[in-house]
């Protein structure tokens, strides 16, 4: 199904792109768009009471806050395994260093835009120049329109900043046109030919068949509950009820007090006819059911002995498959933006770093038992696999050379210690004139 943030046109033109402009700012507040700015609300949980409170009256809320949970960055974070580890991007075969340095802050901008893209189901990241400090940098961009012509995409649209009058203002980007517009729809020039210098759109995307729509429905359904538990909570001594008084009658609370009340008057407290461990365990199938529905688990406490790295491998068996079906579509996005990446580097520097890129991606690892590790390493240890040094490195990667030299210089002091400290077994035999000397 074609978003609604596309526009289809016949042809590039600049003035044909300013109708369409035009035309787009007219559905700029569309129901994609609002459904995206709520996931954004959750996913840093900024904000996020405003989607809750709704739900209660004034006078509820002002027993108890709203009680929104902290679940869609965890989701987001649980189900986008492909960036846990950053994958190694190599050039013509090699890490290329300078790459590195230019894109020294793009693993952790990629894990948030990967986990956006999954919630959110589409999400776009420009690439820009800082002149500065001669690197790149990168910009999340949630809301877009892009330019169809012929079932290709040839340009982009996006808000940018708000002038001093307050008014929104745009940019567009194609592979030869590069201009901003303000809301009325009226070019503002960037340069003398409103000509794109990359020769290349600046912003890459990936695209999801659908989002998680669905965990943003449980998180709010969550924060509804949790804060029916925590009204639940408060008056869960009893609602105070009393019948056959007058308005001239007064009552004093207090367990220090006696109360004198009418006759035929009653007093008595209203219990809720809910439990609230019920309730808690109604709240938990709501996050259980949207975890098995994005092949996730959910593990409510630490009981128990803890597991095996197999044992936990076995049961994030599905979660692992939904992570190579993820590889195809991320491996084309790094081809994409390493295309723009070199050309905004070509741009500004010259220097053209190479044109075979390719990207391996980490693999997951899960945590070991002592037993599991402690076997592992003896074994690559046995095998050459690894030295004395790389064990050291393995419990110490921050430890210096120097402090290397040191430790296994000692080590193989105390080896020698002990060594002459246990003499061989045939001494003692020789003592006993089983052996000549």
């Amino acid at each position: 199904m074609r978003s609604v943030n596309t526009i289809v046109m016949p042809e590039l033109s600049e003035s044909l792109v300013m109708e369409s402009v035009r035309r787009a700012q007219e559905g700029v507040a569309n129901k994609e768009d609002a459904e995206k700015a709520v996931a954004l609300d959750f996913y840093y949980h900024k904000d996020v009471d405003k989607h809750i409170d709704p739900w209660f009256s004034k006078a509820t809320l002002n027993q108890v806050p709203s009680f929104p949970q902290k679940i869609v960055p965890r989701f987001a974070k649980a189900r986008m395994m492909l960036y846990k580890n950053s994958p190694l991007r190599m050039i013509n075969g090699d890490v290329n260093e300078s790459y590195s340095d230019y894109s020294n802050k793009l693993n952790q901008k990629v894990r948030e835009f990967a986990e956006l893209s999954w919630l959110t189901s589409s999400m776009g990241l420009r690439t820009r120049w800082n002149e500065r400090r001669s690197i790149l940098e990168y910009d999340i961009i949630p809301y877009f329109k892009r330019y169809m012509v012929d079932g290709e995409m040839r340009g982009v649209s996006y808000e940018v900043e708000r002038d001093a009058k307050n008014n929104r203002i745009f940019v567009f980007w194609s592979d030869e046109l590069h201009f901003k517009y303000d809301q009325a729809g009226r070019m503002i020039q960037v340069n003398d030919g409103n000509e794109n210098p990359y020769g290349v759109i600046p912003v890459s995307f990936v695209d999801y068949p659908q989002g998680a729509s669905d965990v943003i429905r449980a998180s709010i359904q969550i924060g509804i509950a949790n804060t029916e538990i925590a009204l639940a909570e408060r008056f869960s001594f009893g609602q105070p009820v009393a019948s056959g008084l007058d308005n001239a009658t007064t009552l004093s609370m207090g367990i220090d007090k006696v109360m004198i009340l009418p006759e035929g008057a009653s007093f008595s407290f209203v219990g809720s006819p809910g439990s609230l461990k019920d309730m808690s365990e109604v709240t938990k199938s709501f996050a259980n059911q949207t975890a098995l529905n994005n092949h996730l688990r959910i593990k409510w406490d630490d009981s128990g002995n803890p597991q095996s790295g197999e044992a936990i491998r076995m049961l994030e068996i599905e979660n692992l498959e939904a992570r190579v079906s993820d590889i195809p579509i991320w491996r084309e996005w790094e081809r994409e933006r390493y295309e723009i990446d070199r050309s905004v580097i070509r741009a500004h520097t010259g220097k053209d770093l190479g044109e075979r890129y390719s990207v391996d991606f980490a693999e997951i690892e899960f945590p070991k038992s002592p037993q599991e590790e402690r076997a592992e390493l003896d074994w690559k240890l046995e095998k050459g696999l690894i030295s004395r040094e790389d064990l050291f490195r393995h419990f110490n990667p921050d430890i210096s050379d120097e402090d290397l030299k040191t430790k296994l210089g000692e080590v193989d002091e105390a080896k020698a210690v002990e060594t002459k400290a246990t003499p061989p077994q045939f001494e003692g035999l020789r003592k006993l004139g089983s052996i000549s000397s």
